[in-house]
């Protein structure tokens, strides 16, 4: 019995010297694995199709050009593959220059927004920093318990071993004192 590979060499050679029976016999042999190999690649069942019988009419009309091939369905979806990602740029060309043009502006104003955002983040980041360090440690750890640990006024009273409202207070006063200084 011939291996896998060796059939598919003779019927290969055979197609390269125009043996049609040969040629459908690949066919036959791999159309169903190709189609569902290309669905995999796009969901677009009539441009698979399209893509399989082109790949095998270039095979039959450029028969006598082919080169000889160690691992022939190796070969077949090597091609199919290339085939749909060939078509499917140049279906992407299709757009218009103007949508084009219009989508890299709207590209670069996206870009601009985010180093923007990102210079105003970073600033705001220093700004808090700079304030932060002028608040007392009773302040900062005030602050820290209230929004970092999300503590209740109760819970903050008493850790710090104050009343409640002297929290109220220390932490009115370091949060206005923040937005003073941002």
């Amino acid at each position: 019995m011939q291996s896998v590979k060796t059939i598919d060499s003779v019927l290969w050679t055979k197609v390269k010297l125009g043996d049609l029976d040969a040629f459908n016999q690949l066919y036959d042999k791999y159309i169903d694995a190709l189609y569902e190999f290309g669905i995999q690649h796009t969901k677009d069942t009539d441009y698979v199709k399209d893509c399989i019988h082109d790949l095998f009419l270039d095979i039959y009309k450029y028969r006598k050009k082919l080169s000889d091939v160690d691992n022939v369905k190796y070969y077949l979806f090597k091609s199919l593959k290339r085939k749909i990602n060939r078509k499917f740029k140049s279906k992407l060309s299709l757009f218009s220059t103007e949508e084009k043009k219009n989508e890299i502006r709207s590209e670069y104003k996206s870009i601009e927004e985010i180093i923007i955002q990102s210079e105003n983040t970073s600033e705001i980041e220093a700004k808090l920093s700079a304030a932060l360090t002028s608040l007392s440690s009773r302040q900062r750890k005030g602050l820290s318990l209230k929004f970092d640990e999300k503590k209740s006024y109760e819970e903050i009273a008493a850790i710090m071993g104050i009343s409640i409202e002297s929290v109220r207070t220390l932490i009115y006063r370091a949060v206005k004192k923040l937005r003073n200084e941002i």
